[in-house]
């Protein structure tokens, strides 16, 4: 139990927000063991329940819940949203902009960044083939090992080209 008095009370919110088609119902009122019961109802055009949340909630958990919500909200959102990929056009923040920035790299992507870089392909290549800035294709390439960070740009040697290990030879003019 939470003994936390209420800062006034009986207090009690009703709030209503209409957002398109979609009308929310916000109540929270001061309960006998001092929590706030809250409700959340959202409503189609038609007046039928489309989502409905409520629960007790201490005085003390209000600052960090947001946060808790705010995060898991915003996760649930990014899980129910089709891929980028699906979409039928990018957001209007997303113009002009890597059409893969930001996106998950899968392992079949990082398989064949790595052997398209070490196959000697330049950056402009890969940005092309992969959707992706510049720093996201060398950040990318770092973080799999491929590339020292802040290192060069310089694909390892493929096993068809041999080194050339004979020593360097001194040339003399004899004449």
């Amino acid at each position: 139990m939470n003994d936390t008095p209420l800062q006034t009370s009986p207090i009690t919110l009703d709030r209503r927000l209409v957002l398109g088609e979609i009308d929310y119902q916000v109540t929270a009122f001061p309960t006998d063991d001092h929590r706030i019961e809250l409700c959340i109802v959202s409503s189609d055009g038609d007046g039928q329940v489309v989502s409905e949340i409520s629960g007790g909630i201490a005085p003390s958990d209000l600052t960090p819940l947001t946060d808790v919500l705010t995060s898991t909200l915003a996760g649930l959102i990014a899980m129910t949203q089709p891929p980028f990929s699906v979409r039928a056009a990018p957001p209007p923040d997303r113009r002009g902009r890597y059409p893969n920035q930001g996106a998950r790299w899968t392992p079949e992507d990082d398989d064949r960044l790595i052997a398209r870089y070490r196959a000697g392909a330049r950056p402009r290549e890969l940005m092309d083939e992969f959707g992706r800035s510049n720093g996201g294709i060398r950040a990318r390439l770092e973080y799999l090992g491929e590339l020292a960070p802040g290192g060069r740009w310089r694909p390892p040697p493929t096993d068809d080209s041999p080194e050339d290990t004979t020593p360097p030879t001194e040339e003399t003019d004899d004449e």
